[in-house]
């Protein structure tokens, strides 16, 4: 199948992007004793295949650029801990069915391991209107924005420009790709430090949000047996022993209705469930270990 030199010259800067921003990644989770999957070769955990796939608990199966897994490795999947879609966009026409697009993806992820999974983002590139911005915003995705004129200074420093009207040419295009395929590992690199010195406030702050979600730590548990009092605990160990010992059956003879359970984390976030047996509440609970 022949790839038109537009195509091509997108593919490049999505490729470029996801590089970029891959190793940074990588580098992240590596330093916090985290997993970092992203699209390539994985073969105990997904055969042939070299996308990263997760299925939500509709049974629909969501591509994903990143994503970070605890107790993963190479060999082994973990737990996912954070979702991260990447996305380019040249022109603001297709930005809002785009964010549609993210939401689709990174939503029902997070709410199918929420216990888990303390954070969904995006990183996209290129002209978003601000609606579309703020409509993911507004549904606790964290979103780093790189917008097109930092991307189109950054590769102007090496000749390239890739500021090309909508009708140009399709010579121009293979221009630009052979320009861009000249370019050295040295030159790429310089071009990412641009990027990232142009986009340091707001790289930093994903990157903060990022770290903050992802060493978390329990402030509080609230465990309510739904005939007994109410107990607090600060381990989740403590919790699980609790609920281990408990008889579900007393002497005032009340019907034992479940297990509410509240937990808080010193990020601010919040996870509660309801569980109508004991071995519900568990799988909950070591979840969060």
């Amino acid at each position: 199948m022949v790839t038109s030199p537009g195509h091509k010259l997108g593919q490049m800067i999505g490729n470029f992007l996801e590089e970029m921003f891959g190793k940074d990644l990588v580098s992240f989770s590596e330093k916090y004793r985290f997993y970092c999957d992203r699209k390539g070769e994985r073969p105990e955990v997904r055969g042939r295949r070299r996308k990263v796939t997760w299925e939500d608990n509709r049974g629909n199966s969501h591509d994903m650029d990143f994503v970070i897994e605890r107790n993963g490795t190479f060999e082994q999947k973990g737990e996912p801990v954070a979702f991260i879609e990447l996305a380019w966009r040249r022109y603001t026409k297709h930005s809002r069915n785009k964010a549609g697009e993210i939401e689709g993806a990174l939503l029902p992820l997070k709410e199918t391991y929420q216990e888990t999974c303390s954070f969904i983002g995006v990183i996209i590139a290129g002209e978003f209107t601000e609606g579309g911005i703020s409509q993911l915003i507004s549904n606790g995705i964290q979103v780093l924005h790189i917008p097109f004129n930092v991307i189109v200074e950054c590769f102007k420093t090496k000749d390239i420009d890739l500021d090309y009207p909508e009708d140009a040419s399709d010579d121009l295009k293979r221009e630009l790709i052979q320009c861009w395929e000249s370019l050295s590992d040295e030159d790429i690199e310089e071009i990412e430090q641009c990027i990232k010195r142009r986009t340091e406030t707001n790289y930093q702050r994903f990157m903060n949000a990022l770290e903050q979600s992802l060493l978390r730590r329990i402030e509080t548990i609230r465990l309510v047996p739904l005939f007994g009092e109410e107990k607090n605990f600060s381990k989740v160990e403590d919790a699980i022993r609790l609920i281990e010992e408990y008889p579900e059956t007393n002497s005032n003879n009340y019907t034992f209705k479940g297990y509410e359970i509240y937990v808080r984390f010193t990020n601010g976030d919040k996870l509660e469930g309801r569980f109508q047996n004991k071995n519900m509440a568990l799988k909950f609970l070591r979840a969060l270990i």
